[in-house]
Formats: C-alpha cells, structure tokens, sequence
C-alpha cells in the first residue's frame, strides 16, 4: 500500500506557526529579562562589595594605626554578618597578617568578587598607608536567586504559553477553523449534488469575503449550470425536432461532413434506393455510397445518353453545388440537389419527380398538339384579320367616298343658297328667301349627319385622337354658352349659368372634344325644350375625384321605361315623328366621347318635369393659378381690307363647285379669279401667272391635290404662294396629311360663305406682310 502522506489542515498550520512565533519571542524576551535580572544582581552586589571595602578601610585606619586589636577584631567579625562574604584578611604596612576572617585559602568565582583596599590614615601633616584590607565574596546566592526566579518565572511563562496555546487555539477554532469547515463542506456538497446551500457565515474579514466570494461564485455557477443545462436541453429538442423534421419531409435528406462521411439521412432517402439497415451507416463514404448504388443495380451504371453514373455524381466539385437528374432502374426519377456546407461538408435533398416528368411528357404532347391547333387558328385568324382589314379599309373608303359625294353637292347646294340670300344686286322675295332658309337648314341638318356619322365610325373604329391636358373648367362654360346662346334666343330659350365660376382645379381631357360633349347636351336641351322655357348650367365639384357639369331643361321629359335608350345610335324616342330636327345619334357619341375621357355621363328625367343631364369628367392633382384680367384695348375685330389687286387661283374639277367659287370671291374686292379644271392646268398657270393665293380641290382627275402641293413645295419659283385646301374630304386622316404637308388651311365642303371669306382674307393677309 503507498504510504499515505501527512497532510496538515490550514487552521494547524497557521496555529503552529503562530505558536513558533509567539515561543520564540517570549523565550527571548525572558532569556533577556533574566539576563538583565542576573546582571543587575551582580552589578548591585559588586557595588556592595566596594561600599563595604570603602567602609571596612576607612573604619579599620584608626585602629590599624594605634594597633588596637580588639576594634580590628570587632571590626572584622561584622564582615562575617554579610550573607556574600567568604573571607577578608587584614594586612600590614609590611604585608603582614594582623586579622583574618572567614575560610582560608578561599578563591573568588570570578575576580571581580576578591576587592583589595589600602588603609590610610590621615595625620596632620599627610596621609599614610598603615595597611591593606582584602576581601573575598561569593555570588553563590546570587545565583541561587536567579535559579529560583528563573524556575519561577519558567513556571509563569509555562501558564501564559498554555493559555496563549488555548486561546490561540479557541480563537482560531472559531474564527478560522469553523469557517473553513463550513466552506469545505460547501465545496464537497457542491462537488457531489446539484442542490448547493450557500455558506452561512457572517464576517467581514478575509475568511469572510473568501465565503462571500464562493457563495457569490457558486450561485453564478448554479446560473451558469441551469443556462447550460437550459441551453442543451433546448438543443437536444431541437436536435430532435430538426431529426423529426428531417425525418417527416417527402423528400430525401443526407448530410456529409467534410471527409465526405456520412452525418446522417432520413428513412425517405433509405427508401429511395432500397437500403437496409446494414448497407447504410454512419461514416460511409460518399464515393461507397455511389459505388453500392451501381452494385445493387438500383441505378444503371450508364445512362441512355452514354454517360457513367459516378461520372456524373463525381462531376460537382465538392465545394460547389449543383443539381442532376438521375433515373432509376425501376422507372423512378429523383432530382438530386447538392451544396456545401459552412463545415465543409455537404447536404443533399433528393425529390422524386416522376409524376413530374410524367406529366412533363403529358404537357409535352399537350404543348405540341396545342401549337399545331395554334398554328391552325393563327392562319384562321390571319385570314379572318386580312379580311377584317379589307372590310375596315372598304369601310373607311366608303365612308370617305360617302363624304366626298355627299359633301360636293351640298357644297353648291349650300353654298347657292347662302349666295342667294347674300346677293344685295339681286334681292329674294320674302316667299323666296324663306324657301332658301328651308333648303339650308335641310341642308346644315345633312351636313350634320355626316358629321356625326364620320365622328361615330372614328369612336368605334377606335381612330379617334384626343389631345388630354389641363383644362379650367369654366373656360369650357364660357366658349359653350358663348357658342349656343344665340340658339337660345332664337328658340326663345333663356340659359341660366350656376356653381363654381373660379374652380380651384384643372380636370383633364381634350378641350374640343369636351366642349363638343357639353355643347351637344346644351342644344338638345333648347331643341327638346318647351316654348319660353329654362336651361340650367351648373359646374361645380362632384363625386370625389372628379367635376360635374349638369344639363337641366324644363322640357317634356323622357319616360322611365326609355331612359336605357337614349344613347343608343339613331334612336330618337319618337322624335322623329315631331318637327324637331336631330340625327339621333349625338348622345351617342357624347357617351363615348367621355367614357373615352375616364368620365361619365348619366340623365335624370321626369315626364312632364324636364330631364337633367349631368357629365363628370377627372380632376387634375394641379391647381389653377389666374393672372390678372389685362384690359383688351381692340375694338375692331374684323378683317381689314385689302388694298391693291389680288389674283386668286382655283382648282376644281367640279363645274357647280367652280361656279360657286367665283360667285363667292365676287364678295372680295378687287380679286382676279383663275379657273384650273386639273392640277397640271394648275401647276402650268402658276407658273406663268404667279397668283396671290391658290385654292386647292384635293380629290382631282390625274395628279390629286396632294401631289400638287408636294409639287409646288419642291418648286423654289412656287414654293413661297399660299395654298389653302377646299375639299369633300373630310375624314380625319386626310385632314392631319393636309396639316402635316402645310397647307394654310384645310377647308371642308360643304363651305360656309362667311368663314371661307374669312379665311381666304387671313391668308391673303399674311402673305403680304
């Protein structure tokens, strides 16, 4: 058995050493307290010695001198009373022995205990040495004194050594010795139970705040521990709860570590490729995994396409990820997804998708019988849009040749009449002019129908431009009623304007389409009114977002049942039985007119009461800023005349057009008028005549107006003569060419006397500034 070694507890060694400490220091202390006791003895004895030698002579002269032996002997024998002494002999001036006392022969312990003194006697004259005194003493008691004090302060120091023994002892036993017991059983329980109790001690001395300290120590380590304890537990359910994760996942899972060992794998992977239990592990390699599966054929060594499996599950680097698909011997296909790991391994999911390349192959002949049927429709529908684009293009040259032929004889038509009822040389009747009015308004009322009809063709043909911008909303109520008022004083119709005259916000849309929409439902409410009635125009804020223009007549009102047919084309409600003249067909494009412009329009209506037509149309997030209204200093408005002499030339294939024309520019003074019946005749007399102002017919014999425009441009000799366009034609995208070419004007037949005037004046104007 080894030896077991001694081992002293704290409290014996501090003990022992307090003990060594505290032994020595009182043996020094009383080693030299005794010294100093003995010495002092001695010191004090020695002294004695002389003090009784110094006496002894100075008694002893007066009887040495006189030789009086009995006071000699007397004072002698009082020596013998001194407990120290041991002998005195007494001495002769000649040496010899005159009296001795006490042993002979006897010899001092140390010298100075033998005291030699010489007697002398004072005479009158001098002193004189009659003798000499010696005397022996002993320190026998002395020393008997010192040994007794010695054995008696030996005994005391023996009581106090034993007392400081036990005090020592208590006081380390209860100051040290308890709480380091108490401290040592702290770390014992605490070393072998999880249930620590702090050490009860209450001080606040080293030993103390040593306690306090472990305490303090093992409480934060109970903290520590539960945290510990708290933290793998929380990790072993976690670890669990990830395993049972992994576990419950349709697809395979399978982690390897960074010497591409096998971590772990779900039952899903094991089943994917029909692995027990002892095929797979942990710490499998990752190459052996590949080798098993070829091995147990559950994948072909090579695929159809000639490429070897481990080749290709060995292509991904390890460091890198990727994804393959792989099929199965038994028909299966997995796509295998791999990627690295921050650990430098790797994880893998592997999902079945044979449903999916099943139904891939599905979608495949799906996608191919598919684009065959697309391709057939495609050419169905390509025929089908060629001959939609065939029929719109007869559709739009319809509507153009509908509005050159329609538009040409109402021009003379039109333009007669208004000359009859304008020729002051040649005055109508009053039956005559009435006649001619009938004819005009017939005829203005046919114009409008072609209008309405080529607006409506544009709208639903989807042709129709529109030019959106911020609008002040009264400016539309100005122009509108400014416009209709006339109107209304003819039909005895009073117009009554409401609401806001200084709107804050803009609304957006197309100026003239707007004021195209408003002016419709202004008309319709003076023509469908009753005698001396009201129209009410109110523009004011309405529905969030949006500004409200409201119609209101006092008219004969519209049956409930007929409202859902008001904007339908060409129907009048009956109207047409009446003397109120209309198309039908105005609400119609006043609907889409708005819907276009992200508004809507909608009616109230009563029968007997009136009806109330109301029109909302966008708000603009931008607010209206006026200037201050400038005060227009002009009061004549009219064309100036002009002086000198003009040359105007025409060209027109069209006699009745021709004739009309010159009529017309009779109007003008001091204007020579050219006739041209084709474009070549026109271009040859340009050349030679070099008019003022050249009237251009567009659909002409030949060279159309067009080209004779592009022919006079190219011309630097003809290149700077005004050309205003007069034609039939009045589809919309004849009449942006004509802009775009740069015609002065483009005018439509059928003309208005007095605006064509106007115009031919305004060019013949400028041409000559």
């Amino acid at each position: 058995m080894p030896e077991t070694k001694r081992t002293w507890s704290l409290r014996t060694k501090l003990l022992a050493t307090y003990l060594l400490i505290v032994g020595v220091s009182m043996v020094v202390l009383f080693t030299a307290f005794e010294y100093r006791n003995y010495h002092n003895a001695n010191k004090r004895l020695h002294e004695q010695i002389k003090q009784i030698a110094d006496f002894q002579s100075s008694t002893l002269s007066v009887p040495v001198w006189n030789f009086d032996e009995q006071s000699i002997r007397l004072a002698m024998s009082t020596l013998a009373n001194n407990p120290h002494f041991i002998s005195g002999t007494l001495l002769d001036d000649y040496g010899h022995v005159l009296e001795h006392v006490g042993k002979e022969g006897a010899e001092p312990n140390v010298p100075e205990l033998k005291v030699a003194r010489d007697i002398i006697f004072s005479g009158s004259e001098r002193d004189e040495v009659v003798g000499k005194l010696v005397l022996i003493f002993g320190d026998d008691q002395v020393q008997s004194q010192a040994l007794e004090r010695l054995i008696f302060d030996s005994f005391i120091l023996i009581l106090l050594a034993a007392s400081l023994v036990g005090g020592t002892f208590i006081a380390s036993q209860r100051l040290i010795g308890k709480p380091l017991d108490l401290l040592l059983k702290g770390i014992r329980r605490a070393k072998v139970t999880d249930d620590y109790e702090p050490v009860k001690w209450q001080s606040s001395d080293e030993v103390g705040q040593v306690i306090n300290a472990f305490n303090d120590m093992m409480s934060h380590q109970i903290e520590t521990d539960a945290a510990l304890r708290a933290a793998r537990n929380a990790a072993v359910e976690a670890e669990a709860r990830l395993k049972d994760a992994i576990e419950n996942i349709s697809e395979a899972f399978i982690l390897f570590d960074k010497q591409q060992n096998l971590v772990l794998c779900n039952t899903r992977f094991k089943d994917f490729y029909e692995y027990s239990d002892e095929d797979i592990r942990a710490g499998i390699s990752y190459n052996r995994l590949i080798e098993l599966d070829i091995e147990r054929g559950v994948v072909p060594a090579v695929d159809h396409f000639g490429r070897s499996y481990h080749d290709l599950r060995s292509a991904y680097n390890w460091d890198t990820s990727g994804s393959i698909e792989v099929a199965l011997t038994d028909g299966r296909h997995l796509l295998i997804r791999e990627r690295p790991t921050h650990a430098g391994g790797r994880v893998g999911i592997q999902t079945d998708i044979t449903e999916i390349k099943r139904a891939e192959r599905e979608l495949r002949r799906a996608r191919d019988e598919l684009e065959h049927r697309v391709e057939e429709r495609t050419h169905e529908l390509q025929a089908a849009t060629t001959e939609a684009k065939k029929a719109n293009r007869a559709k739009s040259e319809f509507l153009s040749r509908m509005s050159h032929e329609l538009r040409t004889p109402l021009n003379g038509i039109l333009g007669f009449a208004q000359l009859l009822l304008m020729d002051q040389r040649h005055p109508l009747s009053d039956k005559q002019s009435e006649y001619i009015e009938h004819v005009l308004k017939a005829g203005n009322l046919l114009l409008e129908l072609i209008n309405e009809v080529l607006d409506l063709a544009k709208i639903e043909s989807g042709r129709i431009s529109l030019s959106i911008e911020n609008i002040d909303p009264s400016n539309v109520v100005n122009e509108c009623v400014d416009m209709i008022d006339a109107y209304a004083s003819e039909q005895n119709i009073s117009i009554q304007r409401t609401g806001d005259d200084n709107p804050q916000k803009y609304v957006i849309g197309d100026f003239t389409r707007l004021k195209q929409v408003l002016s419709n439902l202004l008309s319709n409410a003076i023509k469908y009114n009753v005698a001396n009635g009201k129209v009410v125009l109110d523009s004011s804020e309405g529905p969030q977002g949006f500004w409200r223009y409201t119609v209101t007549d006092t008219g004969y009102g519209i049956e409930e049942g007929n409202q859902d047919q008001l904007f339908q084309p060409f129907n009048r409600l009956n109207a047409e039985n009446t003397d109120i003249e209309g198309t039908g067909i105005g609400l119609t494009i006043t609907k889409h007119l708005i819907e276009i412009m992200g508004g809507e329009i909608g009616v109230d209506s009563k029968l007997g009461e009136g009806s109330t037509f109301w029109v909302d149309i966008p708000l603009s997030d931008e607010t209206i800023v006026r200037d201050a209204p400038e005060l227009n200093l002009e009061i004549n408005h009219l064309p100036k005349r002009i002086d000198g002499t003009n040359s105007i030339l025409y060209v027109e294939d069209n006699p009745a057009n021709m004739r009309l024309m010159r009529e017309l520019i009779t109007q003008l003074p001091r204007t020579d008028f050219i006739e041209a019946g084709t474009a070549e005749e026109g271009l040859e007399l340009i050349k030679h005549s070099k008019p003022d102002l050249v009237l251009m017919d567009i659909n002409l014999p030949g060279m159309d107006g067009f080209e004779a425009f592009e022919v006079m441009r190219d011309d630097p000799n003809m290149s700077d003569i005004p050309v205003i366009a007069l034609t039939a034609n009045a589809m919309p995208r004849e009449v942006e060419k004509g802009r775009e070419l740069g015609f002065k004007a483009y005018l439509t037949k059928p003309i208005d006397v007095a605006s064509t005037l106007a115009e031919i004046t305004r060019v013949l104007e400028e041409s000559k500034v």
